[in-house]
Parts: C-alpha cells; structure tokens; sequence
C-alpha cells in the first residue's frame, strides 16, 4: 500500500515539470468497465463453480487533466475516477467493489486539421478500494463455499487510443492490465468439505456463512497437518483485467 501510494505520488509530481510551452486542459470523464476476472490455481473447483459470468459492467466517472507538449505530439493524462467494477457469483448475486483509481498516462497524438486529433496512450494506473465490501463468503455447505478477499490497492498498466474531436469531445477505448493479484479465493467443494467433516467432525451450519468458512479453515489445516498443508496451499488469485470505453469533456 504505502509503495503504490509513493509510486502515484511520484506520477503526479511529474506533471509540475514541465516546458513553458506545454498547454493544459481541464475536464470530466465516464463511461463503461467492462472486467474480465481470470481465476487461476483453483483446486477441487472451477471458475464456472462460483462464477455465473466471465465479465461484468460496471462504470467510472471523476475529473482529468492533461498536457500537451505541441512541437512533440506528446503529452500527460492524469485523472482521479470513482469506478465501479465487481463480479457476479454462482447465486446470481452481483458483488459492487468501488474504488478510486488514478491514471497517469503518456500521449502521442497528431492531428487532422481543426477537427479531430488522434491519440494513443499508456501508462501506469493506481487503484485504491474504499468501501467495506472487500470480503464476503457464497454458496453453501450443500454446494460449496468460497470466499474472496480483495486487496485494498493495485497497480496495473493501461494501453489505448482515442480521438478528440473539436478540441472539447474526447472518445476513447483503454485496456487494463493488471500487475498483480487483484484478489485472492479459497474454494471448499461439496465433496472437500465432506472429506474435512469425515477427518474432523461435523460443521455447525447454524453459524453465518462467514463462521462456516473460517470453521472450515482450521478443520482443513488440521486434517492436513501430517502433510504440513495449510489454506494459503488451496488459495487461488484473481486478476480483473478491464476494458473501458470512455467520453470525455474538456473546458
């Protein structure tokens, strides 16, 4: 967390230096997430288990900047957007992750005329998740149980393209690669739990969901304590890779 937040701080001050010549625009940005959650190193499940849909939408919105240095066709984009991203579990229950996430982004465009200029763009991109919703626990003893942490920050790479028409109207497509884990699952099957009651004993289902799994956590590592195995043995990762299709307004 604290390199990620040093890394972002480091992006921003690159802005301040700058030639006499470089112009700034101020404006607003929104438009569609698109995310994509990759699960891999599952054990005695698959993603289709525990996850209705490959992809779920969600939004973005906030205010940008950027710098434009003429002579070189370059650039800086830099911009502070609330987002919206998440997933949609076996259930059909739709899982919100809000955060804020910090772009910084180095352009080359070139223009057409007065009409339009067409850019691409790529840079390093800060995601900070707010909200409480950062854990939570699905499914059943019956069908299975899964619980997700989400890490509380990200940093990941953006590459795009778009065009800015009139100097004011900005569309754009970006995609968002992640660097690192986005978060983590640990997955018990019906017959995995089945197994761990067999070596242990019954699990109490008239705790909460959350209770169950955490129950289920110390009976697996004592029935694998021979074999010196223990839950982050089972853990899988998640990372959310994001198309995003963008509008822009500059004043």
């Amino acid at each position: 967390m604290k390199k990620i937040t040093f890394a972002a701080a480091m992006a921003l001050a690159l802005l301040f230096v700058t030639p006499a010549e470089a112009q700034f625009a101020f404006g607003i940005k929104g438009g569609l997430n698109l995310v994509n959650n990759d699960v891999t190193g599952l054990t005695t499940m698959t993603k289709d288990d525990f996850m209705n849909k490959d992809t779920y939408t969600g939004f973005f919105v906030g205010p940008k900047i950027e710098m434009d240095i003429p002579l070189a066709g370059l650039g800086f984009e830099v911009a502070a957007l609330y987002s919206q991203k998440g997933m949609t579990v076996s259930t059909d229950e739709s899982y919100k992750l809000n955060s804020v996430l910090i772009p910084v982004n180095l352009r080359w465009g070139f223009g057409l005329g007065n009409l339009a200029k067409i850019f691409i763009a790529a840079g390093p991109e800060f995601d900070f998740n707010i909200g409480d919703n950062l854990n939570f626990v699905t499914g059943s003893k019956e069908e299975g149980i899964v619980a997700y942490t989400v890490n509380k920050s990200a940093l990941s790479v953006n590459v795009g393209a778009g065009v800015t028409l009139l100097k004011h109207l900005q569309v754009g497509v970006n995609y968002n690669i992640p660097w690192g884990n986005t978060a983590e699952v640990v997955a018990f099957s019906k017959n995995e739990i089945q197994e761990i009651e067999a070596e242990t004993s019954p699990v109490n289902t008239s705790k909460t969901l959350a209770e169950q799994y955490n129950e289920l956590k110390t009976k697996y590592e004592t029935a694998n304590a021979s074999a010196h195995k223990t839950v982050d043995d089972i853990t899988a990762k998640v990372k959310a890779g994001t198309l995003q299709l963008s509008v822009a307004y500059l004043f």
